[in-house]
C-alpha cells in the first residue's frame, strides 16, 4: 500500500515539474513571437494578461516577462520601446493589482511586511517632496519615483501572499537558465556581439546588461548551494565556472567584480573544517600569485579588462561621476530631483525623452535626494538586511547582488530596465525563510 502511495506521489511530483517546464516553453514561444514586428509585440503583451487568471502569481510573472522582453537584443527583435505606453500600462496594472491585494493579508501577519513597507514609503514621500521643490523637471522625477515604488511594493506584497504556493527562487532560476542557454547559442554569431563587435551580449541588448544578469544568476546558484537544494555540487560548481566565463566574455567589470565578491562570501560561509578552509585560501592565493608572475600575458589581459584601453580605470565613468557630483553640490542637503537631468529652466511638462545614466547607486541617491535622502535610503536598506538577519548565511547573496550590480550599472530604481529583478531578489530575501525556500513546491 505504501509503495503504491509513493508511486502516486512521484507521479504527482512529475506532473508539477512538467507543468512548470511546459509553461516556460510557452513563455519563450510567446516571446519569440513578439520579436517579429510591432503587431506581434502588441498581441503578445495582450496575451500576457491571461496570466492574471493566476491572480497574484500571474501578476508577478507578467512583470518579470515584460522585464525580460525589455532587454532583448535589437538584432533579434523589434524594440519594445515602440509600444512604451502599452508596456507601462501593463506594469502599472499588475503593480496596483498586487498592492490592492494587501487587504488579503491577515491582520496578525501584516506587522512583518509593514516593518519593511513603512521605511520604503517614508523614503518615497521624502523624495517626492524634495523633487517637487528642487528638481527642474518635477513631474518626470515624481513619475520615475512612483514607477519604482509601486513595482517594488507590489512585488513585496505579491511574494508575501504567494510564498506558500510557488517557489519564486526556482521560478526565476529557470528564467535565467533560459537566458543563458539561448545566449550561448550566439557565442560564435555576430549578433551576440552586436553592440560593439567584441564584448559578448548574448540575447540581451548590451554586454553590461548580460553581465549583470549573469551576476544575479550567479547569486541565485550560490543561494541554492547554501540551501543544499542542489545536491549535485560538482555540477553546480561547473555551472558557476561557466557563468564566470561568460561574464569574462561580456568584459563587464561590474558583473565580474560582483561575482568574485559573492564567491568570496560563499567560501567564507562554507560549513567546513576551519583548517581545510584556511589551507584552501592559502593554496589558491599562492597558486594565483605564482601563476600571474610566471605568465605575464594573463596579468596584461587582466589590466586590459579593468582599464578597457584607457589610462584611468574610471575613465568610462568619469562623465557620469562628474555629473552626479555636480548635481549633489548644487543642493547637498536635498538633492536635485529623482533620476532627472538639470535643465536651465523649471518645467512641469511630462516627457520620456529625459534619460539619465547615473552609474553608481550611492552617488545617485546623493544626487537625487542629497544627504537626507541617502540617510533614509541607507536606513531602509539596513532595515531590509535585518529582516532576515537570522538566515543571512543562506540568503545574503539575494540581498547583496542587486546592490553590488547597481554600484556599477545603476538599475536599482529602474522599473523600465531590470529593476523588477532586483525587487524580486530583495523580496525573496526578506520574506522567505530557508525552510520555505527548500520546500519543494511548484516553481
Amino acid at each position: 500500500m505504501s509503495s503504491i502511495m509513493n508511486v502516486r506521489g512521484l507521479k504527482t511530483s512529475d506532473i508539477v515539474i512538467k507543468k512548470a517546464t511546459v509553461e516556460w516553453i510557452g513563455i519563450w514561444i510567446l516571446l519569440i513571437f513578439s520579436f517579429i514586428n510591432v503587431t506581434t509585440l502588441i498581441a503578445s503583451l495582450v496575451i500576457l494578461l491571461f496570466f492574471l487568471k493566476q491572480r497574484e502569481i500571474g501578476a508577478i510573472k507578467i512583470l518579470n516577462i515584460i522585464t525580460l522582453r525589455t532587454i532583448i537584443n535589437p538584432g533579434l527583435a523589434v524594440d519594445i520601446g515602440s509600444v512604451q505606453n502599452l508596456k507601462w500600462s501593463i506594469i502599472f496594472l499588475c503593480s496596483f493589482y498586487l498592492i490592492f491585494s494587501y487587504r488579503k493579508i491577515d491582520k496578525g501577519l501584516k506587522i512583518r511586511i509593514n516593518n519593511i513597507l513603512f521605511p520604503i514609503l517614508f523614503f518615497g514621500l521624502y523624495s517626492i517632496v524634495s523633487s517637487f521643490f528642487t528638481s527642474t523637471l518635477p513631474v518626470i522625477a515624481i513619475f520615475k519615483l512612483m514607477s519604482y515604488m509601486i513595482a517594488f511594493i507590489g512585488i513585496l506584497i505579491g511574494i508575501y501572499l504567494t510564498k506558500d504556493r510557488i517557489n519564486w527562487l526556482n521560478w526565476i532560476n529557470r528564467m535565467f537558465i533560459g537566458i543563458v542557454a539561448l545566449s550561448m547559442s550566439l557565442i560564435f554569431n555576430s549578433i551576440g556581439y552586436l553592440r560593439n563587435g567584441h564584448s559578448f551580449q548574448g540575447i540581451t541588448n548590451q554586454p553590461n546588461m548580460f553581465g549583470i544578469i549573469l551576476a544575479l544568476f550567479f547569486a541565485s546558484i550560490l543561494t541554492r548551494l547554501q540551501l543544499k537544494k542542489d545536491n549535485n555540487n560538482i555540477f553546480s560548481y561547473l555551472f558557476l565556472g561557466a557563468v564566470l566565463y561568460l561574464g569574462i566574455l561580456t568584459k563587464s567589470r561590474t558583473s565580474l567584480i560582483t561575482m568574485l565578491i559573492l564567491l568570496i562570501i560563499y567560501v567564507v560561509f562554507l560549513q567546513t573544517n576551519l583548517i581545510k578552509k584556511v589551507l584552501a585560501y592559502n593554496f589558491i592565493g599562492m597558486f594565483s600569485i605564482v601563476y600571474l608572475i610566471i605568465d605575464k600575458q594573463i596579468l596584461t589581459e587582466i589590466q586590459e579588462f579593468l582599464y578597457k584601453g584607457q589610462e584611468n580605470i574610471l575613465y568610462s565613468r568619469l562623465i557620469q561621476i562628474d555629473g552626479l557630483l555636480s548635481n549633489f553640490l548644487r543642493n547637498p542637503l536635498f538633492g536635485s530631483g529623482f533620476a532627472v537631468p538639470i535643465t536651465p529652466f523649471k518645467s512641469f511638462a511630462f516627457s520620456s525623452e529625459y534619460v539619465v545614466e547615473p552609474g553608481n547607486l550611492i552617488l545617485s541617491v546623493l544626487s537625487y535626494g542629497g544627504i537626507f535622502g541617502l540617510i533614509l535610503f541607507v536606513a531602509y536598506l539596513f532595515k531590509i538586511f535585518r529582516a532576515s538577519l537570522k538566515n543571512y548565511r543562506q540568503t545574503i547573496f539575494l540581498f547583496l547582488s542587486p546592490i553590488l550590480i547597481s554600484m556599477g550599472e545603476m538599475v536599482f530604481f529602474s522599473t523600465n530596465n531590470i529593476g523588477v529583478w532586483c525587487y524580486m531578489f530583495i523580496a525573496i530575501y526578506i520574506i522567505l525563510t530557508p525552510r520555505e525556500l527548500r520546500r519543494r513546491v511548484s516553481g
